[in-house]
């Protein structure tokens, strides 16, 4: 679990860099840039926590989240050229973000004992909710929604994790395949621009 914990600050100090440079190329100022930092790391954990009535959330309880977020926000916000610059090393330490965050939001569901259904939404809430709450707070169309085979790769991941765990495979073991797996899908996804169904546009929409 020290491994894991290590993963899931790391994550969550990807995913804030991620929300800074978003209010940074929105011309936020720095109050703006830790505030998007801040719900893109700890949004989808505090919305798994209230789901499962698990209060005070865990950022309230752990404010090293907190710590960790601002501090990534700051550093952004300071250095925003050089994170620019290297927006692939952003993208793997996102991946590997992800694969941690789904993974303690499936077993946290599982924990409290609701459907194994139930508890792959909650891996992909866990993993994408912040994602969502920071581009709603940008005015953008969330990339969840429209990018990467994001939500997919989490979805595949939950039922991966619930699949091995129904076998009975050790807990450890089903945490690390299931992160490699959603790292490894989400970077080739990034890679190769996967994308999932989309209806075709016409060109004209009816009645116009």
């Amino acid at each position: 679990m020290t491994v894991l914990y290590f993963f899931d600050l790391f994550g969550t100090f990807a995913f804030a860099v991620s929300g800074a440079l978003i209010a940074i190329k929105k011309e936020m100022d720095l109050f703006g840039v830790m505030v998007l930092a801040l719900v893109t790391a700890i949004g989808g954990g505090t919305t798994r926590d209230l789901l499962l009535g698990n209060t005070p959330v865990f950022a309230l309880t752990e404010p090293v989240y907190i710590y960790v977020s601002l501090s990534a926000a700051i550093l952004t916000f300071l250095f925003a050229n050089a994170f620019f610059r290297i927006h692939s090393v952003i993208m793997i330490a996102d991946a590997l973000g992800l694969g941690t965050f789904v993974c303690i939001g499936v077993s946290r569901g599982l924990a409290a004992n609701i459907s194994l259904t139930g508890a792959v939404i909650l891996g992909v809430i866990t993993g994408v909710v912040g994602g969502i709450i920071r581009d709603m707070l940008a005015g953008e169309v969330p990339t969840v929604l429209t990018k990467h085979f994001y939500a997919m790769t989490c979805v595949a991941g939950g039922i991966l994790y619930v699949t091995l765990y129904r076998l009975n495979v050790n807990h450890n073991t089903v945490m690390l395949v299931t992160a490699g797996f959603i790292i490894v899908l989400r970077l080739l996804a990034i890679k190769f621009r996967w994308h999932f169904f989309k209806a075709k546009q016409t060109k004209a929409l009816p009645g116009r």
